[in-house]
């Protein structure tokens, strides 16, 4: 019977709240973004759809490597493609870059939310999942509530570019707490 390693899920669901929260900086800003550089409706569906095509297309083929070839290696590396996005977000200035952009941000979600909650699974004693994947998928929707509300707070005071950096910054975070973390 699985112990539940109270650090390793804390850790995990810092990592995917801080994520989570980063993204939100950006995502809900990003129709305003991409109309002042002159994107129309079928564009901005594109961005948001490219977002979701890839992490469709990687999300199982992820699930399954990390099977193999262990959790880490797919977070770390997916939190710290989240972070390259992020930085690259503060120098997009066409819509054909924003829409790169998330099909890049969508093909690192697919290393890191799937494969946390595959770990975090692997943790849970019987007869406790439903209740610990509730309270770690707090993580994700607490993260989603807190980032557009932030990235909005800033916009009103400052720039996009300004939103896009502090996203970098709050991922670049995230990445670092999660590869510090020897137990992983």
């Amino acid at each position: 019977m699985p112990a539940l390693n109270i650090k390793i899920f804390t850790t995990l669901f810092v990592a995917i709240f801080v994520t989570a929260t980063g993204a939100g900086f950006v995502a809900p800003l990003l129709p305003i973004y991409a109309h002042e550089l002159g994107a129309g409706g079928f564009q901005i569906g594109l961005i948001f759809g490219a977002f979701s095509l890839t992490r469709t297309l990687f999300v199982s083929y992820f699930g399954k490597l990390s099977d193999r070839k262990g959790r880490k290696p797919f977070i770390t590396t997916g939190l710290f493609l989240y972070f390259l996005v992020s930085l690259f977000y503060a120098v997009s200035d066409s819509v054909a870059s924003l829409i790169l952009l998330r099909l890049g941000q969508g093909f690192a979600s697919a290393m890191v939310l799937p494969v946390a909650q595959a770990y975090v699974g692997e943790m849970i004693p019987p007869n406790q999942e439903g209740r610990l994947m509730g309270l770690f998928n707090i993580s994700l929707f607490g993260g989603l509530s807190a980032g557009p509300v932030m990235g909005g707070v800033l916009l009103d005071f400052f720039n996009f570019g300004t939103i896009f950096l502090s996203g970098a910054v709050v991922m670049a975070l995230g990445t670092i707490m999660f590869w510090r973390d020897r137990q992983i």
